[in-house]
């Protein structure tokens, strides 16, 4: 959720107009992304064999590597497409400034709706798999990889996520669909992603769910801090939830990731436009 800076004037003209980024931009960037991934894991995968790991089942180190790799590479691509268009800008990825209180009423309500939905999809299903992200990053295997598994989870993933698929993934659908539809492929990509065995099957709706909402959320703010806030209080409340003695540690993060979505956009500079929601 971010802050409205009435001090600072929007550019006019054709610097405050956000490039329109064709729609096969975003399942290249995917595959691409995906692919520049794998290749990095295995990467990753030959030092570690070449240390002693067992790449067959890579532990925890090899897990937090792969997983920051994951995460800058969605980034990283990100920017490279959008640069093929115009010079990539902060704010064309929708990291710019809100009305404070119309951001903050949407996010509150957007997270009451996705709890809701938990809620009734929970009992209709009544699903039995849960993701398994803080056993693999080794959380409960002493403090320090519990405050370095906490950082991926509530800190870089919200980041680096909603940079790509709200900020650059989604709105690169909506040059060529409509709202509804785009948020819909969006969604199930970001479900998609979370698939980690059959054991994840049952609560992919659920994290489809959640993509599907940040990116209507994101249509009516016109600002990615509000998704990333959210996003993070989603994954601190699993992070708490899933990590032994994590919890004041997760919730002062989450705290300061929300803090940080108020305060950061005040700081972005006069040449940052700020958004104009739907």
């Amino acid at each position: 959720m971010a802050v409205h800076p009435g001090s600072l004037p929007a550019p006019a003209g054709d610097s405050a107009r956000p490039p329109q980024w064709p729609a096969w931009y975003a399942p290249v960037a995917f595959v691409v992304a995906f692919a520049a991934s794998l290749f990095a894991f295995v990467v990753i995968g030959a030092f570690g064999a070449a240390l002693g790991a067992n790449v067959d089942d890579p532990g925890p180190t090899l897990t937090v590597i792969g997983t920051v790799v994951q995460d800058v590479m969605l980034v990283v691509v990100a920017v490279f497409f959008a640069a093929r268009v115009a010079r990539p800008r902060l704010w064309q990825f929708g990291l710019r400034p809100a009305r404070f209180w119309k951001t903050v009423g949407l996010s509150l309500g957007a997270l009451f709706t996705y709890y809701a939905f938990v809620g009734i999809y929970s009992a209709l299903v009544k699903p039995h798999g849960e993701q398994t992200v803080t056993q693999d990053l080794g959380a409960n295997n002493g403090t320090a990889r519990m405050v370095l598994a906490g950082i991926l989870v509530i800190v870089i993933a919200p980041v680096a996520e909603e940079i790509f698929f709200r900020g650059f993934f989604y709105k690169a659908l909506r040059s060529r669909f409509g709202i509804a539809s785009a948020a819909l492929i969006d969604g199930a990509v970001f479900g998609v992603i979370h698939y980690t065995g059959s054991g994840t099957l049952e609560i992919l709706p659920i994290l489809a769910a959640l993509g599907f909402i940040f990116c209507l959320l994101y249509e009516r703010t016109g600002t990615l801090f509000s998704t990333i806030a959210l996003h993070a209080i989603n994954n601190t409340i699993a992070y708490a939830a899933s990590t032994d003695g994590a919890t004041g540690f997760s919730i002062a993060l989450g705290a300061v990731m929300v803090a940080a979505c108020m305060i950061v956009p005040r700081y972005l500079g006069r040449g940052t436009p700020a958004a104009v929601p739907t």
